[in-house]
């Protein structure tokens, strides 16, 4: 499984020398969906677009997508029995 993550995004503020606040601000997106983002919890993709918009990035400067493994899955990986 696979669970998104805006740790990019993160890096692109710190880059542009701005903070969530100020990017709430400019995108004039709801606080809840700051919030969401904050959590790595999924947002719209009008949001997403607004941001890229407001950052004059793509979305991969946004977000990225991490494996995400069972406890069962951990198991085999170390065992070797399945690939990472």
């Amino acid at each position: 499984m696979r669970k998104i993550s805006y740790y990019p995004l993160e890096c692109e503020l710190k880059r542009q020398r701005m903070s969530k606040t100020d990017l709430q601000k400019e995108t004039q997106l709801s606080t809840t969906t700051i919030a969401k983002i904050a959590k790595n919890k999924d947002i719209s993709m009008k949001a997403l677009k607004i941001i890229a918009e407001v950052l004059n990035c793509d979305i991969d400067k946004i977000l990225t997508f991490e494996d995400v493994y069972s406890k069962n899955e951990k198991k085999f990986m170390k065992r070797g029995i399945i690939d990472e």
